[in-house]
């Protein structure tokens, strides 16, 4: 206590050293609350924006090399992302998980729009099934114009508003609800693929940006075909007795025997070629014993797996959503196929990257700047000390202890902190529910969708005024370390000597 007495008797004592070293850790407090508001304001829109309209919490995609896009862009050479071979034992292990509130399978890739040969636009497209997609994402998408499409129902197509207003723009009539387009994909992997569709109704993205704004929804189906994969539009597949066998017996490996059969009779992994043929005998054998429990009945229908590129995975509220996507991870290794987890940051692609990577840049930027004002406080405190040498020395004559010197700069440092650190917070306050009430217009299109919208409108984040706050206090107490060091050699005969 006496320690604290002295030190708060000594800001007033040296008002202008005080005020000095106030300002700087007020304006610290100010620079960091504002900045990291606005950063955590933007994230928290961009989160919100691609969580419940286009992402979820987390997805899984097909074997990449990077990190996907829900857009279905890739640092990698895949021109069309594969699927997920095994989305079936996902969608199993998901279901088993209890904070897991739901999942959605999804196909995605660039396709061009046209009446007969006239081409009247492009853009990105999600092939889904309308009632799972509306059920995973139940506030993002209206209805402007026509209906919903029925399960059961061909080939259909929900134009997005700038979409239609695009088409619109080159066809020869208005398209609306009950037109009949043609879709035909932009990547060349499955050659020249074309459909015909019916425009079913007209949507709008209730939280998007220009970019996703003009997502197009079409039936899975048709999404297959123009991605090149099979489609389950014709039922599944059926297959003879025979062929049915073929497949319940076929052994990859004997492909490569011939081939890779070295000249002392063994083939490339070391196996001798008689033990080779037993192999393929047994196969056979095996073969010929699928193909009589087939002989009973003259076809076989197949159970057909439907393509899907990514499943996009929605965490309960509450959940840890990082041990998710561990546990997931660790799945996907043990399934072997080469699918990639990641986080809605990696599938909301370059805006997301971009807002973390600027926080991480500020948050840089901070820590330079911080260890430049830690040495300016320095300076200023070692000079207070050495003008109160008599002082100092006084109390060590009539018995101070030296942790009573230590503890009563140390004091100074917190009491200046706190009353820094209210003002520049309540500061940084009234400028944020001022910026707030008006807003930050986006001055072009990446800031618009680093935004997640036209106008950013900050919001007061506790957890930014305890960073800031947090900083400066570690910013004072390190400064303070140096000029602690210089009072503790102050002995008691400086006083009594009085030079």
């Amino acid at each position: 206590m006496i320690a604290a007495r002295l030190a708060w008797g000594n800001l007033g004592l040296h008002r202008r050293k005080s005020l000095l070293i106030g300002m700087i850790m007020g304006m610290g407090i100010l620079i960091l609350f504002l900045g990291n508001s606005l950063i955590d304001t933007a994230l928290s829109g961009l989160q919100r924006m691609f969580v419940q309209g286009y992402t979820g919490d987390l997805m899984i995609t097909g074997p990449t090399e990077f990190s996907t896009t829900v857009l279905g862009e890739t640092a990698g050479s895949e021109e069309v992302l594969p699927h997920i071979a095994q989305i079936k034992k996902y969608e199993d292990f998901l279901a088993s998980r209890s904070d897991v509130a739901s999942t959605l399978p999804l196909l995605s890739g660039q396709v061009s729009f046209g009446i007969g040969e006239t081409e009247l636009g492009s853009g990105y497209c999600f092939g889904v099934n309308v009632e799972d997609y509306r059920n995973f994402f139940p506030d993002n998408v209206t209805l402007v114009n026509g209906d919903w499409p029925t399960t059961d129902e061909g080939p259909w197509v929900l134009l997005s508003e700038p979409t239609l207003e695009l088409i619109n723009t080159s066809a020869a009539s208005p398209v609306e609800p009950g037109t009949k387009i043609i879709m035909s994909a932009l990547a060349n992997s499955a050659g020249t693929v074309i459909r015909e569709v019916t425009v079913k109704g007209v949507i709008k993205f209730n939280q998007s940006n220009q970019q996703l704004a003009g997502i197009t929804l079409v039936d899975a189906d048709t999404m297959r075909d123009l991605l090149g994969f099979a489609s389950l539009r014709d039922g599944a597949p059926v297959l003879s007795a025979q062929e049915a066998a073929f497949v319940a017996g076929f052994d990859p490996e004997s492909l490569f025997t011939d081939l890779f059969a070295g000249s002392d009779g063994t083939t490339a992994n070391g196996v001798t070629q008689e033990a080779q043929d037993a192999k393929q005998g047994d196969s056979a054998q095996s073969s010929g014993q699928g193909m009589s429990s087939f002989s009973a009945q003259t076809s076989f229908v197949a159970d057909p797996v439907p393509a899907w590129q990514f499943l996009l995975v929605r965490v309960k509220p509450g959940a840890d959503a990082s041990r998710l996507i561990s546990d997931l991870s660790a799945f996907s290794e043990k399934i072997g196929d080469g699918d990639h987890v990641q986080d809605w940051i990696a599938g909301a692609g370059r805006v997301a990257r971009t807002a973390v990577t600027i926080r991480l840049a500020f948050n840089l930027l901070v820590a330079v700047v911080a260890v430049v004002v830690v040495m300016i406080m320095m300076n200023v405190l070692v000079i207070s000390v050495n003008e109160r040498l008599y002082e100092i020395g006084t109390l060590r004559a009539i018995g101070a202890k030296r942790r009573v010197v230590r503890n009563m700069i140390l004091f100074e440092t917190t009491f200046l902190a706190l009353i820094a650190g209210a003002a520049g917070l309540l500061v940084g306050l009234v400028l944020l529910l001022v910026l707030g009430k008006i807003g930050i217009r986006a001055p072009n299109l990446f800031f618009e969708a680093l935004f997640g919208g036209q106008v950013l409108k900050p919001m007061v984040s506790g957890r930014a005024a305890i960073t800031a706050f947090l900083w400066i206090l570690a910013m004072g107490l390190g400064a303070s370390w140096y000029p602690t060091i210089v009072a503790l050699r102050i002995e008691p005969v400086v006083a009594m000597r009085g030079d």
